[in-house]
């Protein structure tokens, strides 16, 4: 639990990987599906809970 405050390990890297146009095309088609927002919200949510209560 102590590593959750250090701020370097919770900062969004840079990558050096080139852009896949085709998996974002899929990946903005996805969330523009409601059922599919609902479901991944739903699953982030349980996914957290589980997490803090371990």
């Amino acid at each position: 639990m102590g590593d959750l405050m250090k701020k370097d390990d919770r900062e969004i890297q840079q990558d050096k990987k080139e852009i896949d146009a085709e998996a974002i095309r899929q990946y903005r088609k996805k969330i523009s599906d409601e059922t599919y927002l609902e479901h991944a919200i739903t699953r982030i949510a349980t996914d957290l809970s589980h997490y803090l209560t371990k």
